[in-house]
């Protein structure tokens, strides 16, 4: 008894440790945002008091702000709106027919390959053939999202069709349904939980993705996303610490956002996936 008693509280030790690496910064982050430079000398961990807003009023006063929020969003909301429709409808066209079709599997089993393949692997060959064709812009990178999220993305949702039985499917098609009309009003529903696991999961990586867009984007401003925009901005302002924070602030605060309303619907398909499977 003794024992377990350890045990637990050695976890609650670790997992109050890890709150506290992740909460620490956090807190750092939005005090020191809300402070002068002056106040940031006399102190990093005092309260902001007073306030000070000069820095988010300086930021918003920057036309480059405002096109790395716009192109933040368009970038985050065109690719999660075209993946959460073609991943699954490609990924149920395979998991139904790869069984009887070769072509198929070889399909399924490439795309599973390249879960394999590190991003610096194949980084210089995508951005030669990305300058190529034009795609140095936010369309551009757009495409290379949608490409980039293909092999996980219907990696999971096949797995997840797995859980789904056939028998399902067959009554639809007895009663007259099409492959289209099975597909949208039987198995669309059921994958809810890990469409929203896979929308989030990719939300968060394009929205916080640096690498990529420092490669595509970075050669003018008005490509530039929030996270290039903290990038080149710290760069230029090495010394205002306050505006610094303010970025870094206004960069991080949409995903939270999103992050903290749709962890219900990470949970869930988590959850769904684990029991079905």
């Amino acid at each position: 008894m003794s024992q377990r008693k350890i045990l637990n509280a050695l976890k609650y030790v670790i997992l109050l440790s890890g709150a506290v690496t992740i909460i620490l910064p956090l807190i750092l982050v939005v005090m020191t945002a809300f402070k002068s430079n002056l106040q940031i000398a006399e102190s990093w961990f005092s309260l902001p008091v007073p306030l000070y807003l000069d820095n988010f009023k300086t930021l918003f006063d920057k036309n480059e702000l405002k096109y790395a929020f716009i192109n933040s969003v368009l970038i985050a909301g065109v690719f999660l709106f075209v993946s959460t429709v073609t991943l699954p409808l490609t990924a149920y066209g395979v998991s139904r027919t790869m069984a009887n079709n070769r072509f198929l599997r070889f399909f399924y089993y490439f795309l599973i390959i390249g879960l394999f393949v590190p991003f610096q692997a194949k980084m210089i060959p995508l951005i030669i053939i990305a300058s190529k064709l034009g795609m140095m812009n936010v369309p551009g990178i757009i495409v290379l999202y949608i490409a980039g999220s293909t092999c996980e993305g219907v990696f999971l949702c096949a797995g997840y069709l797995q859980s789904i039985p056939p028998d399902m499917e067959e009554a639809a098609y007895i009663d007259g349904a099409g492959f289209f009309g099975t597909y949208s009003k039987v198995i669309l529903p059921l994958m809810k939980p890990i469409l929203a696991t896979v929308a989030i999961q990719n939300a968060l990586w394009v929205w916080n993705d640096f690498q990529l867009p420092l490669l595509v984007l970075n050669k003018s401003s008005k490509f530039w996303t929030l996270i290039l925009y903290v990038y080149n901005f710290k760069t230029a302002y090495q010394t205002d610490f306050g505006l610094i924070f303010a970025s870094f602030l206004i960069s991080m605060l949409p995903i939270m956002v999103f992050y903290i309303l749709m962890q219900k619907q990470i949970i869930g398909g988590l959850t769904a996936g684990a029991v079905k499977g």
